[in-house]
């Protein structure tokens, strides 16, 4: 198999910040420009970064109109600009609802590829938002990448449709919230593992309304050698070439080669 090229991936650690959103999208400016400078290719930001997360409900459809087409044309400009990709999470009107959606901007791109957030977390995000019917996978300076959401990676079977689909890096804006330190501690890296993939985990830090997010955004590699993990109160970039070493073992190959899990299942009842 053929390795592929060194390419450097970046997350961004922070709450959105305050004010309007012109504001928000200077700061995602400042925040690619360091990225640049860190020689990052690719940045990930945290879950609804531009819009807020955990907004209250009776606001959350009028938050999303607040986000324009402008909006996203300065977006794409600070790609352009930069020459670096990123991937950037909203609230998103859609003829079924509202999304909660995860848009990627590459340079020279006229328009974002968009993912919906397709496992819907708790009552609220079932109350406020209309999952999304598939996956994204793209192709982007030599590497196969693909978009889940927060919730979504805690999904053995979305991270393996992703890796299925060729996908060696999977991007993950994220808003964990104490106390599911376990899932930042122990699912996180095991999606990496179990399908020989990278996961690029950007969680927020700060707090809305009642809840308090955690941090320990992280990237993590096939190997645990290779997973590296913000600090809960770290702020800004963390940077790292993701690994081009070949994970121990195939498990995406081995389940067609074995055909598992085999259908011939017996239930024994006491």
């Amino acid at each position: 198999m053929t390795r592929p090229p060194e390419f450097h991936i970046g997350l961004w650690q922070e709450e959105t910040p305050p004010g309007a959103l012109s504001e928000v999208i200077d700061q995602v400016g400042r925040a690619a420009a360091q990225a640049q400078a860190a020689g990052v290719a690719l940045l990930v930001f945290p879950e609804c970064y531009l819009t807020g997360y955990y907004r209250p409900s009776p606001d959350v459809a009028g938050i999303a109109q607040t986000v324009s087409q402008d909006h996203l044309t300065r977006l794409s400009r600070i790609a352009d600009e930069t020459g670096v990709a990123f991937v950037i999470g909203a609230y998103q009107v859609t003829a079924q609802g509202v999304a909660n959606a995860a848009h990627v901007f590459l340079p020279g791109s006229s328009a974002p590829l968009t993912y919906h957030k397709r496992a819907l977390y708790g009552g609220w995000e079932k109350s406020v938002f209309t999952s999304g019917t598939g996956p994204l996978i793209f192709d982007y300076g030599g590497r196969r990448f693909g978009v889940l959401i927060c919730f979504d990676v805690e999904f053995p079977e979305l991270v393996r449709e992703a890796a299925s689909l060729g996908a060696d890096t999977v991007l993950v804006p994220t808003a964990l919230m104490a106390p599911e330190d376990d899932v930042a501690d122990f699912l996180v890296p095991a999606r990496a593992i179990e399908n020989g993939i990278s996961v690029v985990y950007a969680n927020r830090i700060g707090a809305e309304q009642e809840l308090t997010f955690i941090g320990k955004s992280q990237i993590c590699g096939p190997h645990s050698s290779s997973r590296i993990v913000a600090a809960a109160g770290f702020r800004g970039l963390l940077h790292a070439p993701l690994t081009t070493e070949a994970a121990p073992i195939d498990y995406v190959k081995e389940v067609v080669a074995q055909g598992i899990p085999r259908r011939e299942t017996t239930i024994l009842k006491g």
